[in-house]
Formats: C-alpha cells, structure tokens, sequence
C-alpha cells in the first residue's frame, strides 16, 4: 500500500469541538511516585538494553499515563499499577522484534497465564518477565473477588494471544479487513486488562452482575476502542518505520481507498461516536442502577469511580501522547531485545517448549 502522505506531515489531533476533548482531564497527584517506581521494577527485574533503553523508558512518561488513567488511585496501590505497566510495555517491546516463531507466542502466553494463580499467590517464575508478572499479580490480586480474578485473567489471555496475529501480519506485509480488525485491536492494545484495573487502583469493586449489563459492557466496550483508535492515529509514524502493518489508520484508508490523512479524520468521526455512545450507555445505565435493589453505598460509590476511569482512560491516554517520546520520537529504540526475558533457559527456538 502506498500513501501520497508523509506521517511526518500528518494531523494527529483531534478537532477542538471534538467530543473527546469535552472530557474534563484528570491527574492524580502521584505522578512522580509513579514514574519512580516504573524505573525501579525495570533496574530491580533488569528488563532493559542499556541506558538508551532505560532514557527512553524514562522519556515514554510511563507514570504519566498511569496518573492520567487512574486519577483515583490510592496509594497503597501505587507500585502494584505501576508493575504492571512495567511489565505490558516491555512485553510489548520483546514481541516487536519478531524473533518469536508462532509456537514461541502459543507458550509464552500459556506459560505466562500460569503465573494468574486463582489464589493471587506467588507462582514459579522461569524468567525474569514470569517474575515480575507473579508479584505483580500478587500484589493487584491477593485482596480482588474471585470473579474480578477470573475477569482480568481472561482479558490477560486475549492481550497475549493477539500478540502472535499481530506478527503474523507484520510478517506478511497483511493489512487486515475492518470488521476483523476491530475485534483484534481491542484486545492486542491491552486496554482490557488496563480498564479491570480501575478497580485494582481504588480498591473498590463493581458488582458482578452489573459488569455483565448492557450498558455498562456497552460503557466498556466503547472507552476501550477510544483508546486503541485513537493510539492508532498517534503511533502510526512509529508503526510505519518498524514495518507495522495492524492498524487502523492503514486498515481504514485500504478501506476507503483515500489517504493516510483522510483516514485520520474518518478515525477521529469513529472515536466520536464511540464516545457519543458511551454517554448514552452511561446515562441507561444510571437509570437502570437507581432501581437495582441490593446496592448500598458502597457499591453505587465503587460504580461511579469506576465510571469515572472509563472517562479519565479515554482523555488521559490522548494527552499523554502528546508529549511521550515512545510515539513522539520514533528512533527505533525498544525497551528490550533481549528474547531470554520471554523464552526460559535452554528452550530452542519454535519448539512449542
């Protein structure tokens, strides 16, 4: 495929009357405890290259996005958050590289969901990822229900599986069709398992059965493909020079046969509606909670701070691209080439282990 567009020439912000910006933005005031504690979970599980790794870790402002994400987190649950993020970027950043055959991605996803324990107790660790993943959980899990366990644990296995049908794309030059893609996308941005932890930050949980209404799976659904639409349009220029091809900027301007700036704007209309329909959902959804017997104010104070990530998710991923270098300077630098931090000792490569 090819565009008249360079990137670099591109508009990747969205209108000021877009409906997104009409979101209040949020931050929470342990921004810097975030940041420090990211950079500690990489130098303690020594995650990264070298000090180029470790300067763009420190310049992608993880701790940002976090404090953008989960203004209501508590801090008790500050380092927690902050190891899982460690832990999904540098993930990210090892299967990037394409040095995973397809049975590799198949074991390290099995593998690594061994390390979910139905208890949120400490599991072996075979790498220094498994490592850092099992305390981790330990840390989000040991005080959630069962039922927020199984949740995230299962939106876990989508994020790691979607990784092997990303590099298959990439692999092959293929840029998959809309409807597909949609599907993949929410899952392979990890956004899932990021909006669980919503709960995991405050501490305070949703009703199980609420989750599964309508509306608020409706709510779900459409703050996470904010996210992921809208990382699209700002990573793309970094996509583009790593030989990205599982986008949705690429995938809509295939579809409708215009340019990559056409395609931005017809992503920015797609994220509008998604967030129009979220209010929409939002509203049935109060309605519906007000008559729902059995909830108390605990509960009904857990829905409207979960309700209020799902809205500071979808700003605060916006603002935070705007200034983290992991988009705004692509230099081709990843945080970890290092394939022994997914791959355990000994185990030969394609091998399904």
């Amino acid at each position: 495929m090819t565009h008249t567009e360079s990137p670099s020439e591109l508009h990747p912000w969205p209108e000021p009357d877009h409906p997104l910006l009409a979101i209040t933005p949020v931050v929470s005031a342990h921004r810097a405890e975030l940041e420090r504690h990211i950079l500690a979970w990489a130098d303690d599980y020594d995650l990264l290259d070298d000090a180029q790794a470790r300067a763009k870790l420190a310049g992608t402002r993880l701790g940002e996005l976090v404090a953008r994400s989960y203004p209501l987190i508590e801090p008790e649950r500050l380092r927690a958050v902050a190891g899982w993020f460690t832990w999904a970027f540098v993930i990210d950043d090892c299967f990037d590289g394409d040095s995973l055959a397809g049975s590799d991605h198949d074991a390290v996803a099995g593998r690594m969901l061994l390390v979910l324990t139905p208890d949120a107790s400490r599991a072996p660790a075979t790498t220094r990822l498994d490592a850092l993943l099992s305390e981790v959980w330990h840390g989000l899990a040991a005080d959630r229900s069962p039922a927020w366990r199984m949740r995230f644990s299962l939106h876990m296995t989508h994020f790691l599986a979607a990784f092997k049908y990303e590099s298959l794309n990439r692999g092959t030059g293929h840029t998959p069709e809309l409807r597909g893609y949609a599907q993949l996308r929410r899952s392979s941005g990890g956004i899932t398992p990021s909006l669980d932890l919503l709960e995991a930050a405050t501490g305070r949980e949703v009703p199980a059965l609420l989750h599964e209404t309508d509306q608020l799976r409706a709510m779900y659904n459409h703050a996470a493909d904010v996210v992921v639409w809208v990382n699209d349009i700002v990573s793309l220029r970094k996509e583009l020079v790593a030989g990205e091809t599982t986008n949705g900027v690429l995938v809509l301007a295939r579809e409708r046969g215009g340019g990559l700036q056409d395609a931005v704007d017809a992503v920015y209309r797609r994220v509008a509606w998604h967030v129009e329909e979220f209010h929409r959902a939002e509203a049935e959804l109060a309605a519906i909670s007000d008559d729902w017997l059995g909830l108390g104010a605990a509960e009904r104070a857990a829905l409207a701070d979960f309700t209020h990530g799902l809205r500071a998710w979808m700003r605060g991923n916006l603002d935070w691209s705007r200034g983290t270098h992991r988009y705004q300077v692509p230099d081709g630098v990843r945080l970890s080439t290092d394939t022994s931090l997914v791959r355990p000792p000994g185990a030969r490569p394609g091998s399904g282990w």
